[in-house]
């Protein structure tokens, strides 16, 4: 079971990868994006322009860890960092062009593997699929 599991997890995780790379062309160190960076880029999207501290509340994660990530994201051209005008102290983070497409081209890859899914399997089996990653994903939420 782990070594489908994983073999599993590794597919999928390079066939997105690949998908988002044919979507979005080589923008830089798009290949070399990591989950975490992947989860940084969602949650920003997600949140409009948060601080480093909505940011870690958001992913459960330490300001510093934020700091870093985010970093390495905007070295990398995907966000940037602007100062607050009411408080210098605080910065709110956006995606830039390239981060906005990226995220456009994984949500869009991850329909299509909705669409892939749903018509590889009987309707039965889509549900039970469902249902069994919907048990899955609440274990792990509270794990």
């Amino acid at each position: 079971m782990e070594d489908l599991l994983l073999e599993f997890i590794n597919t999928l995780d390079l066939s997105l990868k690949k998908k988002i790379q044919a979507d979005v062309g080589n923008v830089s160190g798009i290949s070399k994006l990591t989950i975490h960076q992947f989860q940084y880029i969602d949650a920003i999207y997600n949140l409009g322009e948060p601080t480093s501290t909505e940011i870690a509340k958001r992913l459960n994660i330490t300001k510093a860890s934020v700091t870093i990530g985010v970093n390495r994201l905007a070295n990398m051209g995907y966000v940037i960092k602007t100062q607050s005008n009411k408080d210098k102290r605080v910065f709110h983070v956006s995606l830039t062009g390239s981060g906005e497409n990226l995220i456009k081209a994984k949500y869009q890859a991850l329909k299509e593997y909705g669409e892939f899914i749903a018509a590889s399997l009987t309707k039965e089996e889509a549900s039970q699929f469902e249902e069994t990653l919907t048990k899955l994903v609440k274990f792990f939420k509270k794990g």
